[in-house]
């Protein structure tokens, strides 16, 4: 006896991903059915008590994940962080100067004419940029370093420009370190 799922069943839609490729029916067997074990988020064995409270693991678990989830950086979050600080969405890079790493954020700004990037490889520059700043592990020193800077990239009186350099404690010894040499 074979089961074919029907063709023309509406996939179930998630928020964010998008189906590249039609899926095939497929095929299934009685033998299928004898492979599939039951998922258990608990084991179930001897010494389990059955006064469980989910509720206090699940809180548990959430917490962690908020923790986790603050600590990182996006490049949304970055965006949002500058333009909340100057107003504007000035350009940010990755810089190794003396053989330290920093975070500038440049005087050019998405809103300028002149700016080299569209909003979209502005974002994925971002998105690059939180992506070493979450490996790094210095996301919270990037905001404080944000937050703290006294005076806006720009221009200065005598035709120079200004960035804030935003030291980064990176061990350049690591798995990408090849990259910045």
């Amino acid at each position: 006896m074979q089961r074919t799922c029907r063709p023309g069943t509406p996939l179930r839609s998630v928020p964010g991903c998008m189906v590249t490729r039609t899926l095939l029916p497929r095929t299934v067997t009685p033998q299928h059915f004898q492979r599939i074990q039951p998922i258990h988020a608990v084991a179930e064995g001897p010494g389990e008590d059955s006064n469980t409270d989910y509720a206090a693991v699940a809180a548990s678990l959430n917490a962690l994940l908020s923790k986790s989830a603050k600590s990182g950086i996006t490049g949304k979050d970055l965006r949002d962080l500058v333009v909340q600080k100057w107003g504007r969405s000035y350009d940010v890079r990755l810089c190794k100067l003396q053989g330290r790493m920093y975070l500038q954020v440049m005087w050019k700004f998405l809103e300028q004419r002149s700016f080299p990037l569209t909003e979209v490889e502005y974002m994925q520059q971002l998105d690059a940029v939180a992506e070493y700043l979450n490996d790094w592990n210095v996301a919270d020193t990037v905001r404080q370093g944000i937050l703290q800077a006294r005076k806006p990239p720009g221009y200065t009186g005598g035709g120079n420009a200004r960035c804030i350099s935003i030291p980064l404690s990176v061990d350049l010894g690591g798995g990408r370190s090849a990259e910045w040499q």
